[in-house]
Order: structure tokens, then sequence, then C-alpha cells
């Protein structure tokens, strides 16, 4: 996917309908919600409307004051349908804001709610919420079969036309993650079908942007340049519903719609006409101008507007308006907090580029070092932001298994109540017979024997339940083995990222120290190029087995160092003594002691081979 709408295109997945905070469309809904004697039916829908509204604008403390009046309305009149929608709304607004631990308790509760009502649309949201949550997880995979769930089984029931376009659009945002551009297109069109059907003019903003991205996508992935105009089509039917339906659609989804289409434009001309720089300006001005209406997260799209105008001033070789539409940018995002790093990140290395161009070495280092700040902080972010999502997910995982074991017993117990209550009828039948009878004592015996045998079934039951428990507690013991495990091995694969940018680092600023005519843009392509490399053996080392490390030290006949167990890990990933220098930033020579030190601290001889030897400990 291109540079010039790869962030927009995340933005408007999270984003789907909006409405500024303050427009005659969102008044009409106050208006209208304030009416005496409307029925409780209509409210729910208002709310549920301004809800969305407001979380897609990322107002998202009005959209929970919203949902927090929409749950007290539902409990006034015991309505557990509307009860599971507006927990099913708090989840989606929690999951916005990475606050994934409470959002974790509103999907149980939706989940909860939906169990009590037999209206089968809370089920749909209580599965739509853990798509949702799963999406975000990454864990894609796991969020398809809600989804396809959730169609089936609108398709046989009654419509709900904001849960069926949610849906579509999540599954097209995962088929375009996946870069399957045929699925792609189809659930675009799908969401444009259903955001027409439901009159729902910001939906159907994002459904034309979806639909010219996945068209952008034959043209990228499959060479199909007729798909162009239609992507140019798409983006012209988004941007007109903004004027067509004044405070319908929203400042953000009008600001995407411009953005993108000033990149496809910038990106699939074959001839930069003054016309056609003038259709561009015209786009990334309106984007910008739409932007600047929005209260959070509107700084990024001004950022990347700037960027492009200053992609057209670099084409112009105006380096003056380059800068000043780099530096634009730079200002923008630093006002918003926290800073947006992966765009900061960017804006910062063209600066750093630019003034390398013009012979400023010393601006150029700073903006670089710069760039390298913003990328520790960026995988500061990220680490935390994986933990954070580690420990929801093991907690929701862990609430499953507890839900499906308490589900398997009350089976369990409901089967144990029929046999008691057959029993104690039976009891009875024999009671009234035995004092008419005397050989009805035989019948007795025998319901005796029926109930010995439904008290071992209740024994055996209870060690059955028992052993379920202890396999439970192993499990949980195990997965918390491993995630301690994963985090030691990324911690390590850390380390080496770390190290690696101070060598980059300090090689710089030796070269810049001791030597005066030296080519720096080549200096930095290599470092470029070396931490590419270095990027990938990073990522495989981390999924090493969890107990190669672990293996290593039982095998070793000398304690090895955190050095040597770096060797080990290059050398088990394949690579060779050039690539391991290059790396580590040592002579070769240095690398090949290393490899003849390993082998007697593994008690090797020298007809063993050191690689097929930690391949031999990890298999």
């Amino acid at each position: 996917m291109k540079i010039t709408h790869t962030i927009t295109f995340a933005l408007s997945f999270i984003l789907s309908t909006s409405l500024s905070a303050h427009n005659p469309y969102i008044d009409s809904l106050l208006n209208r919600l304030e009416t005496k004697n409307i029925s409780s039916e209509e409210k729910f829908r208002l709310y549920a409307t301004l809800i969305e509204k407001y979380r897609s604008d990322q107002e998202f403390s009005t959209a929970l004051a919203y949902s927090s009046d929409l749950l007290q309305l539902a409990r006034q009149n015991n309505d557990f349908f509307q009860q599971a929608k507006a927990y099913s709304f708090m989840g989606l607004i929690h999951n916005n804001l990475k606050d994934f631990d409470t959002a974790n308790k509103y999907v149980d509760s939706t989940v909860a709610s939906a169990s009590k009502t037999s209206n089968p649309l809370a089920g749909l949201y209580a599965k739509y919420i853990k798509a949702y949550q799963y999406f975000y997880f990454d864990e894609r995979e796991k969020a398809m079969p809600y989804l396809v769930k959730i169609l089936s089984v609108l398709d046989r029931s009654q419509k709900d036309y904001y849960l069926e376009y949610k849906s579509n659009y999540l599954i097209y945002s995962i088929y375009s993650d996946w870069d399957d551009v045929e699925n792609s297109l189809k659930y675009a069109n799908k969401c444009v079908e259903i955001a027409k059907k439901s009159g729902n003019k910001n939906s159907l903003c994002y459904a034309y942007t979806a639909l010219a991205v996945a068209y952008t996508n034959k043209v990228d992935f499959q060479q199909q340049q007729q798909y162009v105009q239609l992507a140019y089509d798409c983006s012209e039917k988004a941007c007109k519903l903004y004027y067509d339906f004044p405070g319908q659609v929203s400042h953000y989804a009008y600001a995407i719609a411009r953005n993108n289409y000033a990149g496809y434009l910038l990106e699939y001309a074959s001839d930069l006409t003054p016309e056609l720089r003038e259709k561009i300006e015209y786009n990334l001005n309106e984007s910008l101008k739409a932007a600047k209406f929005i209260k959070e997260g509107g700084q990024q799209l001004q950022a990347g507007n700037y960027g492009v105008l200053s992609q057209l001033a670099s084409l112009d070789n105006d380096p003056k308006k380059t800068e000043e539409y780099l530096l634009k940018a730079k200002e923008v995002l630093l006002t918003q907090k926290p800073v947006y790093y992966p765009l900061m990140i960017n804006v910062t290395n063209e600066l750093a580029m630019m003034y390398e161009k013009q012979g400023n070495f010393k601006k150029a280092l700073e903006y670089q070092r710069a760039a390298s700040d913003y990328s520790a902080e960026l995988f500061n972010q990220h680490q935390a932001e994986t933990v954070s999502k580690l420990e929801a997910q093991y907690q929701s995982e862990k609430k499953e298994r507890e839900l499906q074991i308490l589900s398997e017993r009350a089976e369990n117990q409901k089967l144990q109540q029929s046999i008691y209550i057959g029993l104690g009828i039976a009891a009875s039948i024999v009671a009234f017979f035995i004092f008419r009878l005397y050989h009805y004592k035989l019948k007795y015996s025998l319901e005796r024997e029926k109930q010995l045998k439904a008290e071992k079934t209740e024994a055996e039951l209870q060690v059955k339940f028992e052993q379920e428990e202890q396999a439970r507690l192993m499990a949980e013991q195990e997965l918390l083995t491993m995630r301690q495990q994963r985090l030691q091995d990324e911690v390590m694969a850390n380390q080496l990222h770390i190290q690696r940018k101070n060598q980059v680092l300090k090689n710089l600023e030796s070269k810049l120290t001791d030597e005066n005519n030296i080519n720096i843009q080549r200096v930095i392509k290599e470092e470029l190029h070396a931490d590419g490399d270095f990027e990938d053996a990073r990522f495989r080392i981390q999924e090493i087995h969890p107990n190669f490390f672990n293996r290593l030290n039982e095998h070793a006949v000398q304690k090895l160092t955190s050095l040597d167990l770096k060797y080990c890990a290059y050398l088990y990933l394949g690579m060779d003594t050039k690539q391991i220098a290059k790396q580590l930033n040592v002579e070769p020579k240095s690398v090949r002691m290393t490899k003849y030190r390993l082998k007697k601290k593994f008690g090797l001889n020298e007809e063993n081979d050191l690689t097929s030897f930690l391949s031999r400990i990890n298999s």
C-alpha cells in the first residue's frame, strides 16, 4: 500500500462514521431526544447514533457519557438487548483508548446481557465486540469466524444495517492487511451497498474511500491500470457527499478522502501538468481546512498533507518550500500528545536527508539523531502496548476457558438433579408399596442398586472435575512460562537493536569528526542497508524456540557469556562469518576466534561443525 495513504486507511478503519460535535444534523438529534412523549425505541436509536458519531470523531468522553445514558435507559426498561448494545459501545471505546483491561470487562458484560434475552441480535453484538478485540490484538484469524457467523445470521434474520456494515468493513480491513486484493474489493463493494441502503452518508463516505483503496490495490498488485480512474471516481463521490449532505459527513471522513485523492493523483499521474498540480494542491488544502476542525487526531492528517506538499516542492527543486512544509508537519505533530511517532520519524528523516543534500551536515546529523530518538520512543511505546495486549488477551482467554468449564459443570448439575429427582420418585413409590406388599422388597433392592450407581457416577464426575481443574492450572502455568521466555527473547533481541543503533551513531559521529570530505549519504545508505539486515535477524531471533538459550547453557561445559549467546543465535540463524562481523561491527578474524572458543566451551573437537551442533540442540 502506498505511503501517501497508508496511515489514513488505518485511521479510516477505526473511525467508520462521524460528524462534528456542533452541526445542524447533531443539533436536530439532540432536540429530538429532548422532545416529550418520545418512545423508548426512538430514544435507543438516537443514543446509538450519537454514541457512534462522537466515538468516530474520537470524542471518547462524550461518547462514553451517551453510552451510560443508553445503559441507564435500557435498565429502566429491563431491555437486555439494549444493555448488550450499550456495553458493546463501551467496549469499543475503551479499545480505541487502548484501555484493554476495562474493555475486557465490558466484553464480559455484553456477553452476560446477551445471554439474558432471546433477541438473536444481542448475541451478534457480543460476537462483534470479540471480533473487534481480536483485530486490535492482531489476531485476524480468530476474528474472522465471529464476523462470518454474524453475517450468516443477519442473512437469515432481521436486518441491522449498523452491525452488517461494521462486520463487512472489518472483513474488508482484514483482507486488505492480508493483501488479498479480490476479497478486499468484494467487501468494500458490500460496504457501499449497505451504506446506501442504511442512508448513513458518513458510512457511505468511508465506504467509497475504502473502495478507492481497493481499486488502487488492483493497480499496485495486479498492474491493472484501468482501475486508476475508478479510484479517482470513488474519491470524488466520497468528497461530494460532504457538500451534498451538510453535517452528515464528518470533517474527518472528508479530510481522509481529500488526502487520499491527492495522493492518488500524485502517484499515478504520468505527467505533472499545471492543471494536475492545481488539482492536487486543491485537495490537500481542502483536507487541511477540514482537519483543523477535528478536536483530536487531526494533527496526523495535517502533517500528512504538509508531507505531500513538501514532495511537490521537492519536485520543483524548491528547497525553501520543502523545508517550510516539513517543519510545519513537525510543528503540528508536536502539538499532539502523545506524539504520533511513525509519521514524526518519516518527517525527521526527510529533514535529515534534505539538509544532507544542502551540505548542512550539522543539522542533518541533528535530525538523524532525532529520528533515532523517536524510533526508540516508538519501540518503547510498542513494547508497552504489546505487554498490555498480551495481558488483556490472556485474561480474555482465561475467562473463556472458565466459562466453558462452568457451562459443562452446569450441564452435569442438571444431569445430577434429574437423577436425584428420578431417585426421589422411585424411592417414594417403593416406600408406598413396601407398607402394602412384602414381595415388593425385591423392587426396592433394585432401586437401591440404581441409587448406588448414581452416587458412583457422581463421584466419577467429581474426579473428572478435579482433573479438569488440575489441567487448567497446568495450562495457565505453561502459558505464563512461555510468555516469560518470550519476553526474555525479546529483551535479548532489543538489546541487540539498541546496541546496533548506538554503534551507527558512534560511527557517523566518528566519521564526521575524523574526515572532512565524506559522502554522508553513502554512509547513511550503507548503515540503513546493514540496519535492514539486522532488523530481519532481530525478528528471527525472537522466533527461536523458547528453550533454545536454556539448552545452550545445559550443553555448555563452561559458562556462556551474553556475547556467547548472541553469537550462538546468529550462527543458528545461518549467518556466515562476514554477516556476523558486520552486525557486531568487528573483524571477521574476531568472529572466527569466537567460534573456536565456543567449540571449546561446548566440548567439541575440530571435526565437529558448530552450526550443525546448534541446530541439533534446538531440534
